[in-house]
């Protein structure tokens, strides 16, 4: 009786002192917010070539599982690592075709906007000089184009002066993502490489340092995990895909100029949930009209009907219940993702906030249906 006293008094100041310790802890992170968001914000910014290598390795992953189905077993030691390299190379060699496509147009779109430039503002001069000397421009609004025209001309002045640090730090941030780009690629291709052996050391560590319901939860929670993550990638880029050849066709139909970038751009913008689609059709839009303005707004038509399509056919077909989420988590998950991680956290977000969505509903199930039992016990020994 004595010992179990003891222990139980042991217990309870133990809870205590965590409570106290917890409690403590909170208490100074909300009074140091702003120092521990800091924090947060530089460590994950450290981190980010391998949460980046992490989300390349999924993709990495993908044409792995097709090779490793494909090629013979006859291979034996040599299976594992040629399909790792067949994927290797497939997935670079689409890096590449897509770049050789869209960088020539894109230079071109540029310099031809270069080109046409002094001849709109030519013909934008001569308009509204023939509109003065014709008189039909009243005193009032002269004063105030005189206004306007001296205020752009300060704020002109104050971007030329505040432009150059602003373009040198865009440049550090630009070498800085290329950087940890070429960092996450290195990582993708070691992970995908030694992915089995870094899963049988992970088993290993959660085996020996956590009791056996914290390890079968942790390993529910990856297999989850990796399930949510394979078939959002692989819907997402086969839907790209499918968008991808659709635009082409289009494009080649309506006599749309750059068919091959903008049919480019449409899909891999498309990837971006929700917002990608609007990103895709504007960039679009814009290199059309630097050919012809009239086409650039039938081409807004023809991506707002493109993406009707993909939101009503080929995105619950093909991407399915993957997700599970309604359109308020999509941009809750969206938001939150874009603002941590940019581009690849809007595109990987969802399938984060789907596995946390889909862990915190199975236990709210679970202690539901334990109160209901719980309640229905409690009526059995009333009634009797």
């Amino acid at each position: 009786m004595f010992d179990k006293n003891e222990k139980l008094s042991r217990m309870t100041l133990k809870h205590a002192i965590l409570l106290i310790t917890y409690t403590i802890a909170l208490i100074w992170v909300i009074l140091h917010m702003h120092e521990v968001l800091h924090v947060v914000s530089m460590v994950i910014g450290m981190l980010k070539p391998f949460i980046y290598g992490i989300m390349m390795a999924f993709i990495f992953n993908l044409p792995l599982k097709f090779f490793m189905k494909k090629l013979p077993d006859s291979l034996k030691k040599w299976k594992k690592p040629l399909a790792v390299l067949c994927s290797i190379v497939l997935v670079f060699g689409l890096l590449i075709f897509i770049t050789l496509i869209v960088v020539p147009v894109l230079v071109e779109s540029v310099a031809n906007l270069v080109m046409m430039l002094p001849g709109y503002f030519e013909d934008t001069m001569n308009m509204i000089d023939k509109l003065l000397r014709s008189g039909t421009i009243p005193k009032e609004i002269l004063d105030s184009i005189g206004v306007y025209a001296a205020q752009i001309q300060d704020t002109l002045i104050k971007i030329l002066r505040n432009g150059v640090p602003q373009l040198i730090s865009m440049a550090g941030g630009f070498a800085s993502g290329l950087a940890n780009i070429g960092m996450a690629l290195v990582i993708a291709v070691y992970l995908t490489i030694s992915k089995d052996k870094l899963i049988s050391q992970l088993k290993r560590f959660l085996y020996a340092f956590t009791s056996t319901k914290v390890n079968t939860f942790l390993l529910k929670v990856g297999k989850l995990t990796n399930i949510t993550f394979s078939n959002f990638v692989a819907g997402q880029l086969v839907e790209a895909v499918i968008i991808g050849v659709l635009c082409y066709i289009g494009c080649l139909i309506f006599r749309f100029p750059y068919a091959p970038i903008l049919s480019v751009v449409i899909g891999c913008t498309n990837v971006i949930p929700y917002f990608g689609p609007f990103l895709g059709t504007g960039f679009g839009a814009f290199l059309v009209a630097l050919v012809n303005p009239l086409q650039a707004v039938f081409f807004i038509i023809f991506g707002s009907v493109l993406q009707q399509i993909e939101s009503n056919l080929i995105y619950p077909r093909v991407v399915g219940t993957t997700v599970g989420l309604s359109g308020l988590w999509v941009l809750f998950a969206i938001t939150i993702g874009g603002g941590l991680f940019g581009i690849a956290g809007m595109i990987l977000g969802l399938p984060v906030f789907s596995v946390i969505y889909t862990l915190i509903r199975e236990i709210m199930n679970k202690r539901l249906k334990e109160k209901q039992e719980e309640e229905r016990s409690k009526k059995k020994v009333c009634s009797s």
